[in-house]
């Protein structure tokens, strides 16, 4: 596997700035992408709860889903930042694992698009329609679920660099796939515990009932979540330094007291959330993400500088080259412009050959050949204007960077060289066999009078004009015979050997007369 160590944004800030400024930026993100999902969560999972239940209208879940509206776009409007700074801190590790999940990657868009349409069609269809909000809700909430496990697998792919390979190669390994489950699994069971803790201190002032099932919600989710990060700890344990194991010793000490504090109460006490609450769930969050900030900088740091070290060794290596480039395009930038020769040779030559033949370096990779310059008896104007506009269809570009001094000059060359620009001798008489042939076949393309006729000018590329270009007897005879590859001109090789001879005299007749 090829790995990308050319892709780097250069920092606005110092790298601490970005930590600080990484750790603000995703830790409001994910507080609200929590929400958002934890909203979408309890919602469905509270409307299957009264219609199985009959427990009667779904006035209060129509409230929790419609919150959702205001969660998402906060969520994504909040995202934007942290996706742009973890580019410029981590450029190789993110464009790295993104490639390697560019087709999950690429989903995430139209994931959401779906999920957010469904989940606002579920609020709309909940009272009106029930089977149809089933199927609205458990969609849309399966498309949202989706997209955290593309990122937390972008994500863990990121901060594993060994395994980049495996993974190109289609091969997930024990370790990996058991980090990538447990950190989804964390990120779902956050959402619920954010989600319920939200709605219990917002959602239930007029529906104090609600609190019952909130609260249990909030101390069932913080239970899995303790269990969830055993493992989850274990699975970075290569990472473990005294300041993750601090921040998570704070996180799980603010968990085991939430469970204390919702512990089974008297009914008459659970009309509302538990101020503390308001104190040791964001202690909790904080250190959660203080944690992983310092996994992340630990897996992250290291892979980057190591990236830009072989950048660095890989400059110094092309240096010589470079210099050596560079010279010879300064050489080239100073004489390309002086005269036709140079222009011709830099930008003509490839195709055509030094000696106008069509038989450049570049010619064997053209559809359609290269025109043999040698061959060629046209007017100064028609060649100018191909110059300057290409040939359409073809493999012959504009060349609009030069100005008309430099296509003149360009010109010239192609009269010195080739004398392109030379009278077309007048062909000897044609017989009447000669005219029929041309009247009936050829001219529907070049038209009688050797101008492109209607359907002449349908084809690409358009046949030429033989009022004003012509061929030499040879090359019209060659062309006449076999053809121009890629193009509709046709083989005549079946017609005798006069009249093919007579028809390209024909073909001269036109430039000749005028």
């Amino acid at each position: 596997m090829t790995q990308w160590t050319d892709l780097f944004l250069l920092m606005p800030l110092s790298a601490d700035g970005l930590h600080g400024l990484l750790f603000v930026t995703f830790g409001l993100h994910l507080l609200f992408v929590l929400l958002m999902l934890g909203t979408a969560l309890l919602g469905l999972l509270f409307f299957l709860h009264n219609r199985l239940g009959g427990d009667g209208p779904q006035l209060w879940n129509r409230h929790i889903v419609d919150s959702h509206l205001g969660l998402k776009s906060l969520a994504v409007v909040l995202g934007v930042a942290p996706l742009l700074i973890v580019q410029v801190r981590y450029s190789h590790a993110f464009f790295t694992a993104t490639g390697l999940f560019s087709y999950a990657w690429l989903a995430v868009i139209p994931l959401l698009i779906a999920a957010f349409l469904l989940i606002d069609a579920f609020g709309h269809t909940m009272q009106a329609r029930a089977w149809l909000a089933v199927f609205c809700g458990v969609l849309g909430v399966g498309a949202l679920l989706t997209v955290p496990a593309i990122f937390t697998g972008a994500l863990s792919l990121m901060e594993r660099r060994g395994e980049w390979a495996a993974f190109a190669d289609k091969d997930l390994g024990a370790g990996f796939a058991a980090h990538w489950l447990l950190r989804y699994l964390h990120v779902i069971g956050a959402a619920f515990v954010f989600g319920a803790a939200f709605h219990l201190f917002f959602s239930t002032a007029d529906h104090p009932e609600k609190a019952v099932r909130l609260r249990n919600w909030l101390f069932g989710a913080t239970l899995v979540q303790i269990v969830i990060g055993i493992p989850l700890v274990f699975s970075v344990a290569v990472g473990l330094d005294w300041p993750v194991i601090g921040a998570v010793t704070v996180g799980v000490a603010a968990a085991m007291l939430v469970l204390r504090v919702l512990r089974p109460a008297a009914p008459s006490s659970v009309a509302a959330g538990p101020r503390s609450l308001l104190i040791l769930l964001p202690v909790l969050f904080v250190s959660m993400l203080v944690a992983r900030q310092f996994l992340q900088d630990r897996s992250l740091a290291p892979i980057h500088e190591q990236a830009v070290a072989a950048r660095q060794e890989r400059a110094k290596e092309l240096a010589p080259y470079r210099e050596q480039a560079l010279a010879a395009f300064t050489a080239k930038l100073n004489t390309v412009y002086d005269n036709g020769d140079t222009i011709y040779d830099g930008a003509c030559q490839p195709c055509h050959g030094l000696g106008g033949r069509g038989n450049g370096p570049a010619a064997a990779r053209l559809l359609i050949p290269a025109e043999n310059l040698t061959a060629i008896r046209a007017d100064r104007s028609v060649i100018y204007t191909t110059l300057k506009d290409g040939t359409p269809g073809s493999g012959m570009p504009y060349f609009r960077l030069y100005d008309r001094e430099k296509l003149e000059r360009v010109l010239d060359t192609l009269s010195e060289r080739f004398s392109m620009f030379a009278a077309t001798p007048k062909p000897q008489p044609v017989g009447p066999a000669a005219m029929q042939v041309w009247n009936g076949t050829c001219a529907v393309c070049h038209g009688t009078d050797g101008g492109v006729s209607a359907f002449g000018h349908t084809l690409l590329p358009a046949p030429p004009d033989l009022r004003v270009f012509s061929l030499t007897p040879e090359h019209a005879l060659e062309v006449i015979t076999n053809g121009y590859p890629g193009t509709a001109m046709q083989p005549y090789r079946d017609l005798p050997d006069t009249l093919r001879a007579e028809l390209a005299a024909v073909s001269n007749t036109f430039r000749a007369d005028r």
